[in-house]
């Protein structure tokens, strides 16, 4: 089991308050709704953004390792085909970079996970019987323009890359 450092911002937001997650399936039946979503939607960007971190690096090493293989193997006169089929493999893990999109996912699922990040430490800030249903209120509609802005983000990169785009 991988050991997480003590007290970082993503085993707070899993560990903090066990009887928010592990009763509660739906947040909205959790004793604060608003902060069991926020962790249900933190916990889902953060694995995410793990992928896709674990994605991208894998097809990176895959590519530097096939380009430079292709190039020693002809460096060395191995058959064309051998060579060739380690090219094309290159061509496949390039069409895959771009199909996954996995860095650009990273990327965006990393500030997704910071920014909720902050919503959740500013709700914590406040008392606990100080939290309103205002302050539930603006978490939610923060979580909610977290979630508007990413599905937003996400649908003009498809757009983008049917296109034709980078």
């Amino acid at each position: 089991m991988r050991k997480r450092k003590q007290g970082s911002p993503e085993e707070e937001s899993r560990h903090s308050d066990p009887s928010q997650e592990s009763r509660h399936a739906d947040p909205w039946q959790a004793p604060d709704p608003a902060l069991a979503l926020a962790q249900k939607q933190i916990r889902w960007y953060a694995r995410h953004r793990d992928r896709a971190r674990r994605t991208y690096q894998a097809n990176e090493i895959l590519i530097l390792l096939t380009t430079a293989s292709t190039t020693v193997m002809a460096a060395l006169k191995v058959s064309a085909t051998a060579t060739a089929s380690t090219a094309a493999s290159t061509v496949v893990l390039a069409g895959l970079y771009k199909l996954l999109d996995a860095h650009e996912n990273w990327l965006a699922y990393g500030s997704a996970w910071a920014d909720l990040s902050v919503a959740i430490h500013e709700y914590r800030l406040i008392p606990a019987h100080e939290r309103d249903e205002d302050a539930r209120k603006a978490l939610v509609r923060r979580v909610d323009d977290v979630n508007s802005a990413e599905a937003g983000r996400w649908v003009a990169r498809r757009r983008s890359l049917a296109v034709g785009g980078q």
